[in-house]
């Protein structure tokens, strides 16, 4: 079995929210920094550009860094490169098209990624509101793409360790400690 087919059926089993960790820290090595010059592997560079500007919606900078201030868009791109089946990347690709296409037409012609924020703001609220059935499909992607853009970003190192609760797993070895120092238990194995 190979590290792909692994990645794929540990995301299927136990979601993706769980895998993300470990997917990206196989994909990207020993690399952790944010590429400010990062080119895009999958997606074609308006696609991307895109999916930059939605991920900036769907969690924009406040008092902790936005999603593409962490990368999630970067991860996103190598996920879908590196842990899609060719079937998979596909039907994102279809999809994703699908969304934009809506979300352009749902803006008079004009492209998402031009659009000002509070305008991006509220075409994914009215979207994601909406209870047309035939906006199923397109409504579906934009969770999808939702769901990625949280998992990767709550699974940064930036995030997890400066915003989040971290505990390093095993944690830090301290072989000569007493009872007490240890919260006064020993720990279960």
């Amino acid at each position: 079995m190979t590290r792909r087919e692994i990645l794929r059926y540990t995301a299927l089993a136990t979601g993706a929210a769980v895998s993300v960790p470990l997917a990206t820290a196989l994909l990207s090595g020993c690399q952790s920094e944010l590429q400010d010059n990062y080119v895009p592997q999958f997606f074609e560079e308006e696609t991307f550009s895109v999916i930059k500007h939605m991920m900036n919606t769907i969690l924009p900078k406040t008092d902790s860094p936005s999603a593409i201030g962490v990368g999630a868009h970067q991860v996103m791109d190598e996920m879908v490169l590196n842990v899609y089946t060719e079937e998979e990347q596909l039907e994102f690709q279809t999809q994703f098209k699908a969304l934009q296409t809506y979300l352009s037409e749902a803006a008079d012609a004009k492209a998402f990624d031009t659009l000002r924020p509070k305008q991006q703001l509220a075409l994914l609220q009215t979207l994601e509101q909406s209870e047309a059935e035939e906006l199923a499909d397109v409504r579906a992607t934009l969770l999808d793409v939702k769901q990625q853009t949280i998992a990767y970003y709550l699974s940064s190192e930036e995030i997890a360790t400066n915003y989040l609760n971290y505990l390093p797993v095993p944690g830090e070895y301290q072989p000569c400690i007493s009872l007490e120092e240890a919260g006064g238990k020993a720990w279960a194995i």
